[in-house]
């Protein structure tokens, strides 16, 4: 059975900027035109998210006989939040259009 509850920093780094970036967009969507680092922590944050998922799918692809995928995933909340928000991200890109 597939067990890993280790995480690493980076991870946790990936999720908290998720976060914030989804926290200002929430909150201040017209700052996000004149604000040069939130842009570029959207932009790691995004990246970084979108590979950490594609690893947790490829990670989940391996023991899709044994474990399905919710369930894969909430073993693995950490995995689960990070997915969670990144779909968040592509949907908020794609409905407030940065200017």
């Amino acid at each position: 059975m597939y067990k890993l509850k280790q995480y690493h920093p980076g991870v946790l780094a990936v999720l908290s900027s998720q976060l914030v970036c989804l926290a200002v967009f929430a909150w201040e969507t017209n700052g996000l035109t004149h604000n040069k680092w939130v842009q570029v922590l959207l932009g790691f944050s995004l990246l970084a998210g979108l590979i950490l998922s594609l690893g947790f799918f490829g990670t989940w692809l391996r023991f899709k006989d044994e474990v399905k995928l919710h369930v894969f995933l909430s073993a693995n909340p950490i995995y689960s939040a990070i997915a969670i928000a990144t779909l968040g991200e592509v949907a908020t890109i794609l409905l407030v259009p940065l200017r």
